[in-house]
């Protein structure tokens, strides 16, 4: 600790010389037992806890150095030519007194992570009163000009404001403005939102970063034992939250490399795909081509693909229902319509095992034969098909509202559909009328070939 002046001043760069951090540990402090100190300054004194994690430090599966060749990759996540440097990241989480964004709400913990070089650094802020909150709000202050993005999870909607009202409670100004947000939790569902339980962020490390904690105080007790620790001025209460804010801070490093890995455009993911359910091929496939990058999406999705197609037995069949018809969509709107009508067709064979009442894929391909192949026939077919599904099902849902409106669409659809074919074959019948036939045709040639009449009266001249 008896460096981190220095360290400090050499990272922060001659334009932040005037910028003052914080002395070192004090000897033999209470504070001492949990790896902390207290931390003085013009401002006032607060806890600083401090970790540092060296160039082979791994974090579940991913060595934490590794995000040094990613990072550049994490521009796409916000429009324009936002570069992204390793130093320049700031992993960023607090743990307050409460849940709500109001007044009332204090952040007694702020986290914070930040990379210099191969080492990565954790700094834990804490207040042992109200009195303190004033000056760890002023190190961060400082702390920030030195930042170009945010990393959190949840961060952007929840901690930041908060901490954001916490500065105009204390009268210091946060300039933001040029501070860009990379929330990972919107990332996390995109990608799990219906394969995980849940996507906290411990069940995120856990299952996708292999990293599992033990004996975690989980946040949601994190209030209770900061106002056990205002009763009792006991640090050790606080020791757990001391170590889930600094997994928290971890994890955040370790999961931004997961997604630095997955958007960069040059690597094929093949060994990694073949590992992921339909659910998740199809979700990540999507985020991919949200965030521009379409060559890599494409493998996902060739990859389910293939893995709907030939897996299509009747004991997976209502499981693979929803994976036909949403992977179906996404080729539809693309543009591949042969990719689309064979998944239609094939979830069309999977509902005899499916008890549920979808007729989507009919529909779909009833538009499909009407509007782009302008063939009835096999529109009026797949109409057919919707409109005795559902009279066969009838008994099942009688009287329910729902359903006798999608009955009386479907009957006006079919009725539609049939009176264009009425229609058209009229109008072929009306045009092969007005057309001679082949027989009337030779008569009509002969006429014209035979030979002129000789009259009386012509011999006589």
């Amino acid at each position: 600790m008896s460096g981190l002046r220095e360290r400090l001043g050499r990272l922060r760069g001659p334009a932040a010389a005037g910028v003052t951090p914080p002395p070192p540990a004090e000897a033999g402090g209470e504070w001492a037992q949990l790896g902390a100190h207290i931390a003085t300054s013009p401002a006032g004194s607060f806890v600083m806890r401090l970790r540092q994690y060296g160039a082979d430090s791994v974090h579940g599966i991913y060595r934490l150095r590794d995000l040094a060749d990613v990072a550049a990759q994490l521009s796409c996540f916000h429009d324009g030519d936002a570069v992204v440097r390793l130093e320049e990241l700031l992993f960023f989480d607090t743990e307050t007194t409460g849940l709500g964004v109001g007044a009332g709400n204090v952040p007694f913990m702020v986290g914070i992570g930040y990379y210099t070089g191969e080492l990565f650094t954790v700094e834990q802020l804490m207040i042992r009163n109200p009195a303190e909150e004033h000056a760890m709000l002023v190190y961060l202050q400082e702390l920030l000009g030195r930042y170009t993005h945010i990393v959190s999870y949840n961060g952007r909607t929840f901690d930041w404001p908060i901490l954001k009202n916490r500065f105009v409670l204390n009268r210091l100004k946060l300039d933001d403005a040029k501070l860009l947000q990379l929330d990972l939790l919107y990332a996390s569902r995109s990608l799990w939102r219906n394969t995980l339980p849940s996507c906290r962020l411990s069940k995120v490390e856990e299952s996708r970063l292999g990293f599992e904690r033990l004996d975690d105080v989980p946040g949601s007790m994190a209030p209770a034992l900061y106002f056990q620790y205002l009763a009792e001025k006991d640090p050790a209460i606080l020791q757990g939250v001391f170590i889930h804010n600094e997994h928290d801070i971890v994890t955040l490093a370790a999961l931004t490399i997961h997604f630095g890995k997955l958007l960069r455009p040059d690597v094929n993911d093949l060994d990694l795909i073949s590992n992921l359910d339909s659910e998740e091929l199809f979700r990540t496939g999507l985020w991919l081509d949200k965030m521009a990058r379409p060559a890599k999406a494409e493998q996902y999705f060739n990859v389910l693909f293939e893995k709907l197609m030939n897996n299509t037995t009747a004991a997976q069949s209502a499981e693979q229902e929803t994976d036909f018809l949403q992977l179906a969509t996404y080729y539809k709107k693309i543009g591949q319509y042969n990719r689309a009508i064979e998944l239609w067709k094939q979830a069309i064979l999977l509902k005899p095992a499916s008890i549920s009442l979808q007729l989507e894929p009919y529909l779909e391909l009833a538009m499909y034969y009407e509007h782009r192949e302008k063939d009835l026939g096999q529109a009026v077919f797949y109409a057919e098909e919707a409109w005795a599904r559902l009279w066969r099902r009838r008994a099942l849902h009688r009287g329910d509202r729902k359903i006798n409106e999608i009955e009386e669409a479907w009957e006006k659809r079919l009725a539609r559909l049939q009176q264009k074919m009425r229609k058209k074959e009229m109008s072929l019948r009306a045009l092969a009328d007005s057309y001679p036939s082949s027989s009337d045709k030779m008569v009509i040639t002969k006429r014209k070939k035979a030979p002129k009449p000789t009259y009386v009266s012509e011999g006589l001249i």
